[in-house]
């Protein structure tokens, strides 16, 4: 930044500042305008790139030399996974629905859930200062149905009226092809998209690109280990209590982890599935939702100690006020995606921005390292074959 004011701004410098603003703001005119086009495109190149260690696995470590078959093999795999989990969540979903309305008709008679799940002591004071009868009739079993039908009704016609099947199937089936195509020609178009800069810029390019490729890898290696972890320690605790669909809501807040700060959302379906114990096993309401979040609250206690350390060593030094404001923007730009890779992109930003504009001394020599060390670990020694 000194080094830029420094320089005098005569004539010849201010033109070419204020056209290169003019091209700049042309550019990102121009980019919104298209900005729904190309949303399926970025989309797409951010989860292939997520996807490509897979595809390279297939391809040099089973020795997979045809890169269309190793992409179709990882699409199959994908796919597969998602069969796998809706096969596994539809049944485990209908079989719990329907324990919780065999026990909710054998446990009523005649009662309404809120006479079922509320404690005498809470009811008894409720029904002083509430007209408890025509809130309880609301609450029945029977008016609960109907009203969802009719809440579902709406909202489906609301959907069916403002969103168009066909143009989301074409979105998706355009997303899809360029997800396949991205992974089948990833390095070329790396390496294309690096030609298209002029020769003197085009180290600075692949500098930047090795920046942001080094805190992509890193984020989503520690986080994926994260998610991992805290989902296995969530099953365990919540099949350990009787929680129902147990194993699926551990994978629920386990995935949301992924994302800083999204496992809070996980709070509200593992109260829902508190009242299901409590109803499907008679116990107390209070005791449901203390075991639940107990556990919750001992695995975030053993991943904020123990687990992240570990992992992710060093923090990416950002803030929270900062890793909030970052999750937003990028995911107002790009949905969940976005959110994905708001932290890696936020930080490669930042690392560009210190490297070529504050020239930073003490930051490039430590980001240097830190590249370095990376890079020697990807880099094995090969064994010498014994002649």
């Amino acid at each position: 930044m000194d080094h830029f004011l420094r320089k005098p701004f005569d004539l010849d410098r201010t033109v070419r500042i204020i056209f290169t603003t003019l091209v700049g703001i042309i550019f990102i005119w121009a980019i919104s305008a298209i900005w729904e086009v190309l949303l399926p495109f970025l989309l797409a190149g951010i989860f292939a790139y997520v996807m490509m260690p897979l595809v390279r696995f297939f391809q040099y470590k089973l020795r997979i030399r045809i890169r269309g078959l190793a992409v179709l093999l990882v699409f199959a795999l994908i796919a597969l996974v998602i069969t796998l989990a809706v096969i596994y969540l539809i049944p485990a979903l209908e079989s719990e629905v329907s324990k919780t309305l065999e026990a909710l008709s054998a446990y009523s008679q005649g009662q309404s859930i809120l006479d079922m799940l509320i404690p005498d002591w809470l009811m008894s004071t409720l029904k002083e200062s509430l007209n408890f009868q025509e809130l309880s009739s609301h609450l029945s079993p029977e008016s609960i149905v109907e009203t969802s039908k009719t809440i579902w009704g709406q909202i489906n016609g609301i959907v069916n009226g403002t969103l168009s099947v066909f143009s989301w199937g074409l979105v998706f089936f355009m997303g899809l092809l360029y997800f396949i195509f991205i992974m089948i020609d990833f390095e070329d178009l790396a390496h294309g998209l690096i030609s298209l800069i002029p020769h003197s810029l085009q180290s600075p390019a692949k500098a930047a690109l090795k920046e942001v490729d080094f805190y992509m890898n890193s984020y989503f290696r520690g986080q994926g280990l994260i998610a991992l972890s805290v989902t296995v320690l969530l099953a365990i605790g919540f099949n350990i209590i009787g929680l129902p669909m147990a194993t699926a809501m551990a994978i629920f807040i386990g995935l949301l982890n992924l994302i800083p700060y999204m496992q809070a959302l996980g709070v509200i379906p593992l109260g829902l599935m508190a009242l299901l114990m409590a109803a499907q096993t008679g116990q107390g309401v209070f005791f449901c939702l203390l075991l639940a979040y107990g556990v919750l609250l001992i695995v975030q206690v053993l991943q904020d100690t123990l687990i992240i350390p570990r992992i992710m060593g060093e923090s990416m030094g950002m803030r929270p006020s900062i890793i909030l404001l970052s999750l937003a923007v990028w995911g107002y730009l790009l949905g969940f995606f976005g959110m994905l890779i708001a932290l890696p992109m936020t930080m490669s930003i930042y690392s560009l921005y210190m490297r070529y504009v504050l020239r930073d001394e003490q930051y490039i020599e430590e980001v240097d390292k830190k590249l370095l060390e990376e890079a020697n670990i990807r880099r094995k020694p090969r064994k010498k074959r014994k002649k």
